[in-house]
């Protein structure tokens, strides 16, 4: 009986674990917007205003603040050390659909970049 009921609770807690959302990367409520990804190369970088501006299929300026986690394999690098020309891959939400809505940049991604 014993030995049913510890299988029960491990059950349990393995669905409620299974079942729930996580939210490791940021604490930004997407709930009702979409995660979408942009690659192409660098154009523009301006770390005064903290603008990374990247030309795949369009061009996008994507505001980078201190919640967007910046990197080149699997260091860490800052937005100074994105040059022009690199190839990157930016993970986003932008709210609504048209191209001006707000949006918030999680994650940027520089290949092949050496480390800094």
């Amino acid at each position: 009986m014993k030995r049913i009921v510890i299988i029960a609770v491990f059950m349990i807690l393995s669905v409620t674990i299974a079942t729930t959302p996580c939210h490791c990367q940021n604490n930004y409520d997407s709930s009702d917007e979409d995660l979408r990804v942009f690659d192409g190369k660098v154009v523009n970088v301006d770390t005064n205003k903290s603008i990374l501006t990247v030309k795949g299929i369009g061009q996008i300026d994507f505001p980078i603040t201190s919640d967007t986690s910046i990197q080149s394999d699997v260091y860490d690098i800052k937005l100074s050390d994105i040059d022009l020309g690199d190839y990157v891959t930016v993970q986003y939400y932008r709210s609504g659909s048209e191209s001006r809505s707000p949006m918030k940049v999680l994650i940027v991604t520089v290949e092949n970049k050496p480390e800094v």
